[in-house]
């Protein structure tokens, strides 16, 4: 199915659904609808011009319909100290990533680099989904357009390859991930190898968040921005090309959000779940880098009292939306007061309406929606979008008609999505691995840096709400080199960067439990258990902790365990 990206045409609005019901009769029933199935009872629905009657129906219908989430990038030569390029040319039997796939759901990836390309001068690269240039879709999904390998290499041949595959990276983030991971400069040109240098690489370039999204959650225009429903139809595009190649596969993970319960219950998060127990597949996650941004607030309150919590408001923020959490067995409601003393006080709990209020001497706009129960995690979610916010410190007052242990949580949006002068006064740096990484069955890394064995202080931590430790394991992710856009070197700070160097040893582990035949069930859970097993621990540190997991990744030893 091919659909045209003009807003003259269709509505730009993706919504996601998850449902029983199968494709074939929500069709039927609402055949006006762009309806488009990820994985069985997960859906994306895009509304034509004129179909607005429809998907009121469908809402009516359903209850209950997701607005895609927004995630941003998490990255701002350490394979040694991993113990992973040993085994490059390891005497009793070389691993170099051959005959593994690592896909990316990134930015885009510069194909024309000598670090993606064979001695002969044809790509490595295996497939690119541009998802924003229109013309050759893959027919599952009905957008932009696919570069296979062969594409790839004939353009790579003509003297201008953009003018035949026009697919680039203005970024830089996928490609420097990709580098990392699955690098290596064949031409002589420089020594640059990335953890798996003989890996097949399969990218998917997001296309940016619609407008009427980044409204939605107050996002600048300029800031990189990525969907819900692209995200998971990248993934699923990733997997059904190495199902279509019989390959084993890595899927590397460089983005996050604040948005959600941090429980592992939102739709991403639950279908990675299920990719985690796939044969054959493993998937490494950023854990983010919002331990120090102050994003996080946690707090604790018995039925009949209140509790202020202050957010510091800096100049020209544009506003954005906190995200509350309640346990389960509360029921919260609250009151805001703004830097100039007014207050919006006891806001009723009207579940899934939205409430709007005007400052009369500021132009702040207040909209507060409860949902109670939230359909994903059972318990009360407050959102609290704040527009044009005037500077200054402002409380939001949580009040509990009923609670028991009364705990909740509160997230701003993360770095990058706000301005780095708005923060809680009292923040909890502990719970901010961002959600994918929240979810189970992935492998979460955060990160730390080689040169002095110290951990990288923004570098998300742990538990997840439902107490689970966080993250996994540490990988190198300071000033970690690898290839920029139009070649040469880079070298990026994040827990992205250590997330590609354990996707490439991961790539590596396949290797050897599959091509190798030495573990041929492995999936998810078994490498996860491989890594925690052979991660390399400090005689001072308690482990497991919420701040490094387990240890530091060491491929050679986790291997050397089994």
């Amino acid at each position: 199915m091919h659909m045209e990206e003009n807003g003259n045409i269709y509505l730009l609005v993706n919504y996601i659904i998850d449902s029983i019901t199968t494709l074939e009769a929500l069709r039927r029933q609402y055949p006006n609808l762009i309806i488009l199935r990820i994985t069985p009872g997960i859906y994306t629905v895009q509304v034509p011009q004129g179909a607005e009657a429809e998907f009121e129906s469908l809402q009516e219908n359903l209850r209950y319909i997701d607005i895609p989430l927004l995630y941003g990038l998490n990255a701002q030569q350490a394979l040694e100290t991993s113990n992973i390029s040993q085994l490059h040319n390891y005497p009793y039997g070389a691993l170099t990533g051959s005959g593994i796939l690592i896909g990316f759901v990134d930015t885009g990836i510069d194909y024309t680099n000598t670090y993606f390309q064979n001695a002969d001068g044809t790509s490595r690269i295996v497939s690119i989904w541009d998802q924003t240039i229109p013309g050759n879709p893959p027919e599952e999904f009905g957008y932009g357009s696919v570069y296979n390998q062969e594409q790839l290499s004939a353009a790579l041949k003509s003297e201008n390859p953009l003018s035949v595959v026009p697919t680039r990276d203005t970024n830089g983030h996928g490609t420097f991930l990709a580098g990392v991971a699955a690098g290596n400069d064949q031409s002589g040109a420089d020594t640059f190898v990335g953890a798996a240098p003989d890996a097949g690489i399969i990218m998917v370039k997001l296309r940016p968040a619609s407008q009427n999204i980044r409204q939605t959650y107050l996002i600048n225009e300029d800031v990189e921005a990525y969907q819900t429903n692209d995200i998971l139809t990248g993934l699923q595009y990733i997997m059904n090309t190495a199902s279509a190649l019989n390959r084993p596969l890595v899927i590397c993970l460089g983005f996050g959000c604040n948005f959600g319960a941090h429980d592992g219950t939102n739709t991403i998060e639950r279908y990675l779940e299920n990719m985690g127990v796939t044969n054959g597949v493993i998937v490494v996650s950023a854990a983010g880098n919002e331990t120090n941004s102050g994003h996080h607030y946690r707090g604790q309150i018995q039925a009949g009292q209140s509790q202020d919590v202050e957010v510091n408001v800096g100049e020209n923020e544009s506003g954005f939306v906190l995200s509350l959490y309640a346990n389960i067995a509360s029921r919260l409601y609250i009151s805001v007061r703004s830097p100039l003393g007014q207050v919006i006080s006891r806001i009723p709990i009207i579940n899934q309406q939205n409430q709007n209020f005007k400052f009369n001497l500021e132009r702040t706009i207040l909209d507060v929606t409860y949902l109670y129960t939230d359909p994903f995690t059972g318990s009360e979610q407050i959102s609290i979008r704040l527009t044009a916010p005037t500077p200054g410190i402002w409380t939001l007052t949580i009040s509990a008609e009923n609670a028991i242990d009364g705990n909740f949580n509160i997230w701003l949006p993360r770095r990058g999505f706000i301005n780095d002068t708005t923060y809680f006064l009292q923040p909890d740096p502990s719970t901010t691995v961002q959600i994918p990484s929240t979810g189970k069955h992935l492998i979460v890394v955060g990160a730390y840096d080689a040169t002095d064995d110290s951990i990288y202080i923004e570098s998300g931590r742990g538990p997840t709400i439902d107490n689970i430790t966080k993250p996994d394991i540490v990988a190198p992710g300071v000033n970690v080199q690898g290839p920029r856009v139009g070649g040469g070197l880079t070298s990026f700070t994040g827990t992205s960067t250590a997330t590609a160097i354990t996707a490439g040893a991961s790539a590596l582990l396949l290797e050897w439990a599959i091509v190798n035949q030495n573990l041929l069930e492995i999936n998810t859970r078994i490498a996860r258990g491989i890594f925690i097993r052979g991660a390399r621990r400090l005689n001072s540190i308690t482990y497991p902790n919420n701040i490094e997991g387990y240890g530091r990744l060491d491929l050679q030893n986790s291997i050397s365990t089994l």
